[in-house]
């Protein structure tokens, strides 16, 4: 009895310590993910703010702006651009004395005066409580730059966001954690730590205005992503800051609540760790001898098992009774186990190599694909001179084919592929992608347009990478528009750091369900689609260092665009 009291015990305790910081860790670390996927759907949210008023600043209209004229059409432009955004209070614009010169809100002429709005030129302000408009509100700047000298601020636009509605996603991702079983609290903190955002649990002291540092958070000092248990709270935090601007976000779970599956194990190893103990009393002295060295073994491998590198040397007994069974179950888990986990890591590896096989294997059907469109144009006019040349054509349209097959078996293999980084004009692989698609749009009936930037940076890219993405784009786009469609093509010379381009077409448009779907693997809404090619636009973009986004709703057609850093030997 002794000996079961105190190995059961110890074994317990093991057992609850382990499982509570394996647990804690485990908490902590999806914490931490929930957290940064927040953090970058609010800077996302943010930079979308920012990009929507970019692109009010260059309207042409906008050089009324540097000579003073007051004309109504600014107002009417940001009164309609104010309809496009639910999160919108009012859009103003403002010269460089910051003084008002437009806005679509018309009592704000009236009034003559400008709201509290950001202090620089292109920056933030709040969120605080406005009187004007009755509540938070959030306050983004973004230069007006004179369309005849770029280098010079003509104004400011100015938009005043509702910080309640802007901040609809903290409340989002408390949902869906709570959906998944998670009760937690959603914190967005300022660089001082004072919450300026929050999706709390009912009764929760963590508000709008609570300064978390002055509270002893050491989750609201930290500048990079992780957790921490806050003791005194007694909160699991899960951490990770915004780039721009320095704020963070706080995913907290109570203590009690993250660990509640340690304290149901610890009664039950409670309760049957009382039911051995009083088995063992009634034969212990039958059995003490014969049971306790292969209960020896059994514990000493089970608490060396989750260490073990290697495979877990057997347990060995001569008993054929419950104990023998309960060692030779033991053996058969082990080698089970370990054999399960080598094949997960197998399973992992090829499920690796399988998606960069199949984006070798796209860029590959995606070229073949041009030259079966081309060989059929071809195919009817050299038929009918016959010759050598209808046979040519028709061998070239087999052995497309044949490789067709051979790239749909590749999807299986594969292997990385680092890009080949110069310096390059964006324009040369894309208006050289634009030559090669020509053929297949004139065989449907397709305009395709070029728009050139007026001034165009370098950016370090892979040449043959970005000729793939953007055949990749022009022939999606191609594919889904009907006889007498357009495709508009245009380079994007931006002065944000960014440069890139985008492919427009007035086709049937995506839905917002499968905009969010379209970059997933295999996705794909037509007939003879792999659904690789969005796949490997994505992921070509983010090796770069850029970004990828489509604008769309049915019936309007679609606008995806190709943004890359451009490069610090940049140069017109």
């Amino acid at each position: 009895m002794v000996l079961v009291l105190i190995s059961g015990i110890v074994f317990g305790m093991i057992a609850i310590s382990s499982g509570r910081a394996s647990l804690a860790d485990a908490v902590g670390r999806q914490l931490a993910e929930e957290a940064r996927n927040t953090a970058d759907r609010v800077a996302a949210l943010l930079d979308e703010k920012r990009a929507g008023l970019s692109t009010i600043a260059r309207q042409d209209l906008m050089r009324e702006v540097r000579i003073g004229d007051l004309d109504k059409r600014i107002a009417n432009l940001l009164a309609s651009a104010k309809k496009g955004d639910p999160s919108c209070l009012e859009l103003i614009v403002a010269d460089n004395d910051h003084k008002l010169v437009a806005s679509s809100d018309p009592s704000t002429l009236e009034a003559g005066g400008l709201p509290p709005m950001p202090a620089t030129a292109e920056g933030l302000d709040g969120p605080m409580f406005s009187e004007r408009y009755g509540r938070q509100s959030l306050g983004v700047s973004v230069p007006i730059h004179n369309p005849d000298r770029p280098e010079e601020v003509a104004g400011l636009l100015i938009g005043i966001f509702d910080w309640e509605h802007a901040t609809g996603v903290l409340e989002q991702v408390r949902s869906n954690l709570r959906s998944v079983g998670l009760d937690v609290d959603v914190l967005l903190l300022d660089e001082r730590g004072v919450i300026i955002g929050a999706a709390a649990r009912p009764g929760s002291p963590r508000t709008f205005g609570v300064n978390l540092r002055a509270d002893g958070w050491n989750a609201a000092t930290v500048d990079g992503a992780g957790f921490d248990q806050e003791r005194a709270a007694r909160m699991l935090v899960g951490h990770a800051p915004l780039t721009r601007p320095p704020w963070s976000v706080l995913v907290a779970e109570p203590i009690r609540e993250a660990l509640q599956p340690v304290r149901r194990m610890t009664l039950q190893l409670g309760i049957a760790l009382g039911a051995v103990i009083l088995t063992a009393a009634g034969i212990a002295g039958i059995l003490a001898g014969r049971v306790t060295r292969p209960l020896r073994e059994l514990t000493r491998a089970t608490r060396e098992l989750p260490h073990a590198k290697q495979s877990t040397p057997p347990v060995r007994t001569r008993l054929r009774d419950e104990v023998g069974e309960l060692a030779e179950a033991f053996n058969q888990m082990t080698i089970d186990l370990r054999r399960a986990e080598e094949q997960l890591l197998e399973a992992e590896k090829f499920a690796f190599v399988g998606e960069v096989a199949a984006g070798i294997a796209h860029e590959v059907r995606t070229t073949l694909g041009v030259l079966r469109s081309s060989a059929q144009l071809l195919q009817p006019t050299l038929e009918a001179q016959g010759g050598e040349a209808a046979e040519l054509v028709h061998i070239m349209l087999e052995e497309v084919q044949r490789l067709d097959a051979v790239v749909a078996d590749l999807l299986t293999l594969g292997g990385p592929r680092e890009p080949a980084l110069e310096l390059r004009h964006l324009s040369e692989p894309v208006f050289r992608a634009v030559d090669v698609a020509a053929t297949q749009a004139r065989g449907k009936g397709i305009g395709i347009k070029k728009i050139a930037a007026e001034s165009e940076p370098l950016t370090l890219c892979d040449e043959e990478q970005m000729y793939q993405v953007a055949l990749n784009l022009l022939v999606n786009a191609i594919e889904v528009l009907p006889a007498g469609g357009t495709v508009t093509v245009a380079i994007d010379g931006r002065d944000d750091g960014f440069t890139g381009f985008e492919v427009r077409d007035d086709g049937p448009g995506i839905s917002a369900e499968n905009r969010e779907r379209i970059f997933q693997p295999f996705f794909t809404q037509r007939e003879g689609g792999t659904g690789l090619g969005l796949t490997f636009v994505q992921r070509v973009v983010h090796e770069h260092k850029g970004r990828v986004s489509v604008d769309s709703d049915i019936g309007r057609g679609s606008v995806f665009r190709v943004l890359l850093p451009v490069a610090a030997e940049s140069s017109v």
